[in-house]
């Protein structure tokens, strides 16, 4: 599976013309889409608080700092789920495309939920990503809600 281009946040040039590519990979609901929306100024990606909004990789353009890179939004990675057969036919369709997106990028930014910490889901995540022997930034997301759980 390849990836799904939206045209993007800067007109005028192609997939092939970024310098980089970044898929933007974590667990379900840990805010992919909504910061790859607050990146790009603009609500490009679906949003909702349902765990998988987001079944396919879909790839925007971005431009920082002069360089034009491909965004890539990828489905929560998450074991088999239960939900019948069908749920989990597209959750191992969602777990395969986020994997290729991994494949084809050069750097994986790696959202974490605060809130939540560090789990074994994450930290299989990244498995995935060193596996394939890429660059891995760790963004720790969802941080608002911590002033909640702090001690007085």
């Amino acid at each position: 599976g390849g990836l799904a281009h939206r045209g993007g946040a800067v007109p005028g040039w192609a997939a092939e013309d970024a310098v980089g590519k970044v898929a933007v990979v974590g667990r379900p609901n840990v805010g992919k889409s909504s910061l790859l929306n607050a990146l790009l100024g603009q609500e490009r990606m679906v949003v909702n608080p349902v765990a998988g909004t987001t079944r396919d990789s879909v790839a925007c353009g971005y431009e920082w700092r002069g360089e034009k890179l491909l965004l890539i939004d990828t489905a929560g990675i998450r074991r088999q789920a239960a939900g019948g057969e069908e749920r989990e036919e597209l959750d191992r369709a969602a777990v395969a495309a986020a994997r290729v997106a991994i494949s084809q990028c050069h750097v994986a930014l790696l959202l974490l939920d605060a809130y939540q910490g560090l789990t074994r889901a994450d930290l299989a995540i990244a498995g995935l990503v060193t596996e394939q022997q890429k660059s891995c930034v760790i963004v720790a997301n969802k941080a608002d809600r911590l002033h909640a759980a702090a001690p007085p």
